[in-house]
């Protein structure tokens, strides 16, 4: 990618996948805390990890995890991040193609309904985890949420987008385009579902998250700290 002139965003979860991303030329390292939904690499907490990153790389930094709103961006810029990547707050907008369920359970979820399982794992390699809402699926992992072998799970159909089959315990989510029991599918989304309230256009979402987010920023900056005069 690079030798065909492009920029290189490279996702990571841990410090050291942060160094190996730096060393092999990424320009911007997306740092990934355990809130996020859908694949997550690692198991730190996200401005947890973004700190640390922060801390020893000179490459611009991005936060991700559990972040959807003015707040979380807001606060990823206070420690030094050039800005957020957002899934579960943009996957809930009408240009999404994700389906209406799927965005419809993002808005009524709260963060605590959402599990982190390596259960929905064909298609990917053993130990792959997601980070889903909870479904009937998961209510029947419990406790046994990690652990899942894909070698040993029945291929099951449960859906269908147009002829293609998804069976149940893949990495499929339901796309507009899904027909079948979505319940059974993997629905991605981070912690910060409770913070997504409606399903609106993509360019307000982002509009309001960057002016309130700037508002934050200008006043948290006005307000005297402990001390000050």
């Amino acid at each position: 990618m690079k030798e065909a002139g492009a920029r290189l965003l490279h996702q990571v979860g841990t410090l050291p996948a942060a160094r190996e991303a730096e060393a092999a030329g990424a320009d911007v390292l997306i740092a990934q805390g355990q809130e996020a939904g859908g694949h997550v690499h690692g198991r730190t907490p996200t401005f947890g990890l973004l700190r640390t990153v922060l801390k020893t790389t000179a490459l611009p930094v991005v936060a991700s995890g559990g972040i959807g709103t003015s707040k979380g961006l807001a606060r990823a810029l206070s420690f030094g991040a050039q800005g957020v990547q957002c899934g579960a707050a943009f996957l809930a907008t009408a240009e999404s193609f994700a389906h209406d369920y799927h965005k419809q359970r993002i808005v009524t979820a709260r963060g605590e309904d959402t599990v982190l399982t390596d259960g929905f794992v064909l298609n990917w390699p053993k130990g792959s985890a997601v980070r889903v809402l909870r479904n009937s699926v998961t209510e029947a992992f419990d406790p046994a949420l990690t652990g899942h072998d894909p070698e040993r799970i029945t291929h099951e159909v449960i859906a269908h987008d147009g002829p293609i089959p998804r069976l149940r315990q893949s990495t499929d989510s339901p796309l507009r385009t899904t027909t079948g029991d979505l319940e059974q599918m993997p629905l991605y989304c981070g912690t910060g579902a409770g913070e997504i309230d409606a399903i609106v256009p993509a360019a307000r979402r982002l509009n309001a998250l960057c002016a309130e987010a700037h508002d934050q920023l200008r006043s948290d900056r006005r307000t005297p700290t402990v001390g000050q005069t």
